[in-house]
């Protein structure tokens, strides 16, 4: 990155909001309480998930959510992909193994990186899909299945673990239906359980500008989080 552009998200990253989220759960949540708060693998004098952690407020309500004016072009693109017949569904993984194998060898690529081949060896996403807790995904007008989400909440957090589209489903939208299926189901929960409250999408300084821009037109910024564990 060029000085210039350092500048610039350090100008950036100042001006971002700080919030404490307080993670709680199972071994893997408290594996992933201990990934975010480790050291930053370059930046050695800051925790490795602290600064530009991409995080949307569930809302109260979904439709709330999905109606402000903000909100605009993820209906634009909801609508359009629900007419063409893709559907948010909840996912049984053991049941839909080869249509995930199939997602993710779809693409050599994503994201301008090859794709990680712990998605491309079968024993490794059999014993992933395991541990799994929340999978969330979009059918097709057959039925099939053209995109996946893994979710696990972990207190105050519900955390993406995996998400990826079919490559042939992309343009048709199915990636709008699929966040936006999830936001509804997390708002539910929120509703009736009190938790989560932070919907976390990775980092935001660090997407692609194209994956970037999607956060943001979903809702995700980013923040400064100072992570806790409560037991």
């Amino acid at each position: 990155m060029k000085p210039r552009e350092l500048v610039g998200l350090a100008l950036e990253l100042t001006r971002i909001p700080g919030i404490k989220v307080a993670m709680s759960g199972d071994e893997e949540c408290r594996l992933l309480y201990s990934s975010f708060t480790r050291r930053h693998p370059r930046l050695r004098v800051i925790q490795s998930k602290r600064w530009g952690v991409a995080l949307l407020a569930i809302p109260e309500r979904f439709d709330d959510y999905f109606r402000n004016p903000q909100r605009a072009h993820l209906r634009r693109e909801f609508n359009r992909a629900s007419r063409a017949g893709l559907t948010f569904v909840a996912v049984d993984p053991k049941t839909r193994l080869e249509e995930i194998f199939g997602i993710n060898r779809s693409a050599e690529t994503r994201q301008g990186q090859p794709m990680h081949p712990h998605y491309l060896d079968e024993a490794r996403v059999r014993r992933y899909f395991e541990r799994s807790t929340d999978v969330f995904g979009v059918t097709d007008a057959d039925g099939v299945l053209r995109a996946y989400v893994c979710v696990r909440v972990c207190g105050e957090v519900a955390c993406v673990e995996r998400i990826l589209g079919h490559a042939d489903t992309l343009n048709a939208g199915v990636m709008w239906v699929l966040i936006a299926g999830t936001i509804r189901e997390l708002a539910e929960r929120k509703r009736t359980q009190g938790n989560p409250r932070w919907f976390m999408y990775d980092m935001f300084f660090g997407a692609s500008p194209g994956l970037r821009q999607f956060k943001q037109w979903v809702g995700f910024g980013p923040h400064r989080v100072s992570w806790s564990w409560r037991r």
